[in-house]
């Protein structure tokens, strides 16, 4: 099956790295290490959290029917994302018991079935895609909040004054700028339940079909995992 994306590229399923470029020429390398900041780090279960997904499919058969047999099913989770919530931004608390979730999968349906009172049993497997976006509130363990970055040049500007004073130096400019790599949310399927509902139609002359209407109700167990840091005593170092 050939797949589309945007424009011209191919989705390879992760994130690549970013295209070669030119390297300019560096005149001095040194560096001073500070004081280090000591402390635990350690992936925080912040909750298993129960999802319902409820969707409907039409699924047409390769050929008519008189009975279905026997459908197996998995379930297999393309997306499942975290974004933390800020519910004050003005209380100074750099943790959060909410979070949104978005939950994208599918349900992989292997149906048997026989065309006729007797013979062979055919097979027909289908993907049934589902997705869900919603809130999640009181955590069993809070998740720590992004800290921002400025990587924009022009956002902390540094200028100068020209030698005549009335104005600004245009051959010289610096700017001040900084960049928080955030420990992600981490989501993982850890058990689903499925009850589902069989609608037969598109009969033909002799009674058989080859269309089902079916009605599913999904229910996911998603675990919500972070890597948290505990600073412990320090000797006053700061990172910036």
């Amino acid at each position: 099956m050939k797949k589309c994306g945007c424009g011209k590229g191919h989705d390879h399923g992760k994130c690549p790295a970013a295209p070669a470029c030119d390297t300019a020429k560096s005149h001095a390398h040194f560096c001073d290490a500070g004081i280090p900041v000591g402390g635990t780090e350690e992936t925080v279960v912040l909750g298993d959290v129960p999802v319902q997904v409820l969707t409907e499919s039409d699924i047409c058969l390769p050929s008519y029917a008189t009975d279905v047999k026997v459908i197996r099913k998995n379930i297999y989770l393309t997306q499942c994302k975290a974004i933390p919530v800020d519910l004050d931004p003005t209380n100074g608390d750099p943790t959060t018991t909410s979070v949104k979730l978005f939950v994208e999968g599918y349900i992989h349906k292997n149906i048997q079935y026989v065309e006729d009172c007797e013979g062979y049993v055919k097979d027909y497997s289908v993907n049934v895609p589902f997705k869900c976006y919603s809130r999640v509130d009181d955590l069993a363990v809070p998740a720590i909040l992004p800290l921002f970055s400025s990587k924009a040049s022009d956002a902390r500007e540094i200028r100068e004054t020209d030698k005549d004073g009335m104005g600004a130096n245009r051959c010289f400019f610096g700017s001040n700028t900084f960049e928080f790599l955030n420990e992600p949310i981490k989501c993982r399927l850890i058990s689903w339940n499925l009850t589902e509902g069989n609608y037969l139609s598109n009969f033909d002359k002799w009674g058989r079909f080859d269309k089902i209407t079916e009605k599913d109700d999904i229910n996911l167990v998603l675990r919500l995992t972070q890597r948290q840091f505990t600073p412990g005593t320090t000797n006053g170092g700061d990172l910036f």
